[in-house]
């Protein structure tokens, strides 16, 4: 797979923080108390929003039992798994969580008659 922009890498970090957070039990709210950050910082990041600095990763990194390479590392992610996440991300960037629902519904259902029509 070619180059991927910056705003890719924030989501995927934010995805990270996000899945190791749910896995080892935790809140936003008691991740952010534990890092020493605000709740705000904490969706800001899980949500791939950038503008964030390395020493916050580091520091949720660090809260999280990870390393900071892990956060935005890709190994073991196939290239489909890879390609599909990187195409939502740059179509939904910019759009509401209500956009991006709606959105979802009119393609979930597009596949569902898809799969409907050639069974």
């Amino acid at each position: 797979m070619g180059m991927i922009s910056c705003e890719a890498y924030y989501y995927r970090i934010g995805s990270s923080i996000r899945r190791n957070r749910q896995e080892k039990g935790l809140t936003q709210e008691e991740l952010a108390e534990a890092a020493g950050l605000s709740l705000k910082m904490v969706q800001k990041m899980e949500g791939g929003q950038k503008g964030f600095r390395m020493e916050t990763v580091i520091k949720i990194a660090e809260t999280l039992g990870v390393t900071l390479g892990s956060l935005a590392d890709t190994q073991g992610e196939d290239e489909r798994t890879l390609f599909c996440r990187e195409m939502f991300y740059e179509l939904a960037r910019d759009k509401s969580d209500e956009e991006i629902r709606y959105a979802v519904g009119i393609v979930d259902s597009v596949f569902k008659l898809h799969k409907q029509y050639l069974e």
